[in-house]
């Protein structure tokens, strides 16, 4: 009897901290996802900021092609 009572209180612990490591994975992912995403262009600007951009197509973005890769695995665009 005092056996099986220790079997389940082994399978109970082990669950408990499956599930409560599983929890903290999940936030510590999404902090990750958090702080790694980009920001975000559309944004409206703080202070005495104003927000400009090449209506002509002159400036296209990053000129190097290690910049432009960059740009491609960050935005995934």
């Amino acid at each position: 009897m005092d056996r099986s009572i220790g079997k389940w209180w082994d399978r109970l612990q082990f669950t408990l901290l499956f599930l409560s490591l599983t929890v903290a994975s999940h936030y510590a992912y999404g902090w990750l996802q958090t702080a790694l995403s980009p920001l975000d262009p559309y944004r409206v600007p703080e202070g005495r900021a104003e927000k400009v951009f090449g209506a002509d197509g002159s400036d296209s973005g990053p000129s190097s092609q290690a910049d432009r890769l960059r740009l491609f695995y960050w935005l995934g665009e």
